[in-house]
């Protein structure tokens, strides 16, 4: 096989450094966003608690009785994002995506106002219970944007499909073989390795098992890998090190590739659990509210 030109590998690595800042930015926004939401709640809970050790933050009035409203009210708009994802009349109201944004942002804000509510302490029964099921809610909620970032274009992005994540394998693929033209032996290494992690699982316990194992075999691929690679690291160092670069990109992407039907099944599963506890935490709340209002 021919060396591939001078010309051929640097635009293969231009194109590749360009796609994975690409990448990086719409994924950096949105987790920027939630280091910021992250970081105001836990000053709010920083001061919540300094109220706490001095007795000036109390659920039945004042400022505590508001923050409860408040946000028990943030937790209540949640449902706007459902409503509007499933009716097309409410179309009106603005884009999934806005929505979807907001929604993540209540979820965050909503529980950090109603725990300086509670005064870091649990009263009665029925406020123990509501305060429980929006424990189990927030957090459910935190396991459902983990999968969800797995199989969205971003936080905030499009859902993802097999098919896009498999074309991602093959154009670092491409960019691989115009790369490395005069090896062979590697390609074919890479090949074996994507022919095996990418085959069909079948059963989600197959497929899960396979993400699991994926970091030994990674560590298998990039020591044969390496092996080859220093054959032609005296040659050429700065092409070794590039193709170094390549070959984790390809990695990546046969990783994500294999990992999104696990998450996919996780994810369809999680909203099967997440909305009856949705339904749980209104019914609890409302009854807190009744109870505290009647006696």
């Amino acid at each position: 096989m021919k060396r591939a030109a001078p010309e051929g590998f640097i635009a293969a690595l231009r194109e590749r450094a360009s796609w994975t800042r690409s990448k990086s930015d719409k994924k950096a926004s949105g987790n920027l966003e939630l280091v910021v939401l992250f970081f105001i709640s836990a000053a709010a809970l920083a001061w919540g608690w300094d109220q706490h050790r001095y007795g000036d933050l109390t659920a039945e009035e004042g400022i505590g009785y508001a923050l409860g409203i408040i946000g028990g009210s943030m937790m209540l708009a949640l449902l706007a994002y459902p409503l509007r994802k499933r009716l097309s009349a409410l179309r009106f109201m603005g884009g999934v995506r806005q929505w979807f944004r907001v929604h993540m942002i209540l979820g965050i804000l909503g529980p950090v106002l109603v725990i300086l509510h509670t005064n870091f302490s649990l009263g009665s029964l029925n406020s123990t219970v509501a305060f429980i099921a929006m424990s189990v809610v927030a957090l459910s909620g935190l396991a459902g944007r983990f999968f969800y970032a797995r199989i969205h274009r971003g936080l905030y992005g499009r859902k993802a499909s097999v098919r896009e994540y498999l074309g991602e394998v093959e154009g670092s693929k491409s960019a691989l073989v115009v790369s490395a033209g005069d090896a062979p032996a590697l390609i074919a290494l890479l090949r074996d390795y994507e022919e095996r992690r990418l085959a069909p699982a079948g059963s989600f316990t197959r497929a899960a098992l396979r993400v699991l194992s994926s970091p030994l075999a990674q560590a298998r691929l990039r020591r044969e890998a390496a092996r080859l690679l220093r054959r032609g690291e005296r040659r050429s160092p700065a092409r070794a090190e590039a193709l170094r670069r390549l070959i984790e990109e390809y990695i990546d992407a046969v990783s994500r590739a294999e990992a999104f039907v696990m998450y996919e099944r996780l994810f369809a599963l999680w909203h099967l659990l997440h909305l009856p506890l949705f339904v749980i935490l209104i019914f609890a709340a409302v009854a807190h509210v009744i109870a505290v209002h009647m006696y």
